[in-house]
């Protein structure tokens, strides 16, 4: 595969999307991550887990990348053209793992990469409900914010955007205000540790079973 396109989609964060030929042979699905390799002299030696941002096909997969450490910085100025080896796909938070007729994505943060591909591709039938809840710390650091309200119109889904020190997804009462049939839902959940860490125990107080809770635990 090699790298077509990288995208600015807010402060330190890029979007790379790679082409390659019958990528439909990994099996990729909406909500998982491969371990990135990109041939350059800086970066062959290192293996980034990055979750895709977009459900795949058969041409191309999109990943998107935040500036949190040295490898992660150098990325935002990566040249197209680079070649590029993936190993995966990793993970299990996939549309298949939905038993429930609602369903509730929450995003923390750059988290939102997998619920943003999720929120393209989880099934929705009609009378089903699909809300995403994301949370950033300013406006600038919505992620694909005009993708997530094109996505929403078009599937008749539902998005609510939470800044700062909002403490819906923290507080059980004010979550079970925003959700008041959170028990009976599905939740996918990305963010960083500190983020999952109290959103999960939230989730909890508010009686939501353990087995409609789905997740990836980078930290």
């Amino acid at each position: 595969m090699r790298v077509t396109d990288v995208l600015r989609e807010g402060p330190g964060v890029v979007s790379i999307t790679v082409v390659g030929e019958h990528l439909q042979e990994l099996n990729a699905e909406a909500g998982q991550f491969f371990r990135w390799r990109f041939i350059t002299p800086d970066h062959w030696r290192n293996a980034h887990p990055f979750s895709l941002s977009a459900p795949p096909s058969a041409t191309h997969l999109r990943l998107t990348v935040k500036a949190l450490g040295d490898g992660s910085r150098e990325l935002q100025d990566l040249p197209v053209g680079t070649w590029v080896v993936a190993e995966g796909p990793y993970g299990a938070v996939t549309p298949s793992r939905r038993t429930q007729r609602n369903v509730l994505l929450i995003a923390g943060g750059v988290g939102i990469t997998p619920m943003r591909a999720l929120f393209e591709s989880i099934p929705l039938a009609r009378g089903e409900d699909l809300l995403l809840l994301y949370r950033a710390r300013r406006p600038e650091e919505l992620l694909f914010r005009a993708e997530l309200d094109a996505l929403a119109v078009r599937r008749g889904a539902r998005i609510g955007y939470l800044l700062g020190d909002d403490a819906t997804l923290t507080d059980p009462a004010a979550l079970l205000l925003a959700v008041p049939d959170l028990a009976a839902r599905d939740v996918y959940m990305c963010g960083s540790p500190g983020f999952t860490e109290a959103v999960r125990a939230a989730l909890d107080a508010a009686g939501l079973p353990p087995e409609h809770l789905h997740e990836e635990r980078f930290g």
